[in-house]
């Protein structure tokens, strides 16, 4: 970099806090990343144990799990019907292949949002490593600047 295309103090500062502000935007996309990512898996879950379901009779004793290593023994009264939710607490009943379809297309959408939000927080840490980049740059040649003042102005001062 030449001295004409040096950065200015106040530019590093500038870049360094839009640094900043990429930084708080990668996290939360990392974040919401995770989210997104715990819904695909918890899609893939409900499809397979629907696919698990398929061809299952009524009165097909199944152990159903409560949380801590704890199961219920249960009989089905409707293994071939599913309740939704669709939405604002409102649950539907579904076939087994209606309602497999549609936690399909929830994943589709799910797994399109993912990859948008992987590509935005990718062009965020492009962005970041250019600024980075330009800065320390910027930084080490101001600092050789200072270092070169002061080693000509070291002999001077004696005289």
């Amino acid at each position: 970099m030449s001295s004409s295309q040096e950065l200015s103090n106040e530019d590093i500062q500038k870049m360094s806090s839009q640094f900043q502000q990429l930084q708080y935007q990668s996290d939360a996309l990392s974040q919401q990343l995770d989210v997104v990512g715990a819904s695909i898996a918890e899609s893939d879950k409900a499809i397979n144990t629907i696919a698990g379901f398929e061809g299952v009779e009524d009165g097909h004793e199944i152990l159903i799990p409560i949380g801590m290593g704890t199961n219920i023994m249960a009989n089905l009264s409707k293994p071939d019907t599913v309740i939704m939710e669709i939405g604002a607490g409102i649950s539907t009943e579904k076939d087994l292949d209606n309602a497999k379809k549609s936690l399909e297309t929830r994943k589709e959408e799910l797994t399109k949002f993912h990859q948008t939000t992987q590509n935005n927080l990718n062009q965020i840490v492009t962005k970041m490593q250019e600024i980075e980049s330009v800065v320390t740059t910027a930084v080490k040649a101001q600092q050789a600047d200072q270092i070169a003042q002061q080693t000509n102005q070291g002999p001077m001062q004696g005289l």
